[in-house]
């Protein structure tokens, strides 16, 4: 990575950390997907009795018993990401890492679009995008969802494995892109 590229990806990093800024704090429009309760408070300390544990939830969930599982026939099904510890809504460490993250995202984002990019075989050029998507996606649950760390991974993986198979499937199909040689 030249000098020119990474000072790129770190005027990238803080335009796409602006961005974010503007759509997710300032715009109120994603969160009318939102529902509310009417009692917080009460939701909060049933939530702490309830879900005694820092992580997620699905209810019923995998691990439960046949019996508990017909309960998805009838609902309400829950997924449910809960950490007891406390925060700030700006947190000052929280931002620290967004911003990192969106750096991080967009020296990715040189590999993909530089010049590697061209050097770099078809399924392995799509397994890093897929690298590029889980970090991007996958990452920021971590530092403004509070998803658990090892759920993330899994989902990392997935994205990654869906990428390279896609296109080890598709180049199946493409065949040998014109003027360049394919080692998959």
């Amino acid at each position: 990575m030249t000098g020119k590229s990474f000072l790129g990806a770190v005027v990238t990093g803080l335009v796409l950390f602006i961005f974010g800024f503007l759509f997710w704090a300032i715009n109120p429009l994603p969160y009318q997907a939102w529902n509310e309760v009417d009692d917080v408070a009460a939701a909060q300390q049933a939530a702490a009795k309830i879900f005694p544990e820092d992580g997620m939830y699905f209810l019923p969930g995998r691990g439960n018993d046949p019996e508990a599982m017909k309960l998805l026939e009838t609902g309400p099904s829950v997924f449910l990401t809960i950490d007891h510890s406390p925060s700030a809504g700006a947190d000052p460490a929280a931002l620290g890492m967004g911003l990192l993250h969106n750096v991080f995202s967009a020296i990715l984002l040189v590999f993909v679009l530089g010049r590697v990019a061209g050097l770099v075989p078809r399924i392995s050029r799509a397994m890093i995008i897929g690298v590029v998507a889980a970090v991007v996606i996958n990452g920021s649950e971590i530092i403004w969802w509070q998803q658990p760390f090892s759920w993330v991974v899994h989902q990392m993986i997935y994205y990654v494995i869906y990428f390279g198979l896609g296109a080890a499937v598709l180049h199946y199909f493409l065949g040998e892109p014109e003027g360049e040689v394919e080692s998959a």
